[in-house]
């Protein structure tokens, strides 16, 4: 039984099956996309065609594939993998809340430069963090504030503090160490 085509409004839509193709716009390359053993509707008085939500599936995951970018689905996985909302990995990306949502949920194509910032995040996320502290505007007094304390009186008379990890050193290193502190401090006040 024929169904009414929304295009012409023949009662000519009829379920197809077998090898759907699909010739892509010029920006994607590779020529004829070939999807087999699909199923749609299709109009035999214009030659309209319905495409269920499968066949669009397929046929965009060419379309990533050919374009090298990463699938909507391959986003997400970074984002979990990363244990980050879409909120906070739209702005360690530098990016709108809503844009990387389109991407993540294929309503949108990122373009390569975006594709590629997210492979890098995925690949370095502590680089995003690092980038983050060096963009902080107060990032230069946080570090003179911090050397500052280091070198005080009160810092040198708590061994831990000078330390940070592992064992407490010994007197002459913690000197050696207070004495280099200090002059990396007056370097970073002149600069």
């Amino acid at each position: 039984m024929s169904e009414f085509c929304p295009i012409c409004g023949h009662e000519s839509v009829e379920t197809r099956s077998g090898q759907f193709s699909f010739e892509p716009p010029e920006n994607i390359p590779g020529g004829m996309i070939v999807i087999e053993n699909a199923q749609w509707q299709e109009c035999s008085e214009c030659g309209e065609q319905i495409l269920p939500p499968e066949l669009l599936e397929a046929l965009d995951k060419v379309r990533y594939q050919r374009l090298g970018l990463l699938a909507p689905d391959e986003i997400k996985a970074i984002r979990v993998r990363a244990g980050l909302n879409q909120t906070e990995i739209a702005q360690k990306l530098g990016i709108g809340e809503k844009t990387y949502t389109r991407w993540e949920s294929g309503r949108s194509i990122q373009n390569r430069s975006s594709d590629t910032l997210i492979r890098l995040f995925d690949q370095n996320p502590e680089l995003f963090e690092r980038l983050d502290v060096q963009r902080n505007p107060q990032r230069r007094e946080q570090i003179q504030n911090y050397f500052h304390q280091l070198c005080s009186g009160a810092m040198q008379q708590k061994p831990c503090a000078v330390a940070a990890h592992g064992d407490e050193l010994s007197m002459s290193d913690q000197q050696q160490l207070t004495e280099c502190l200090i002059l990396l401090s007056n370097i970073i006040k002149v600069l």
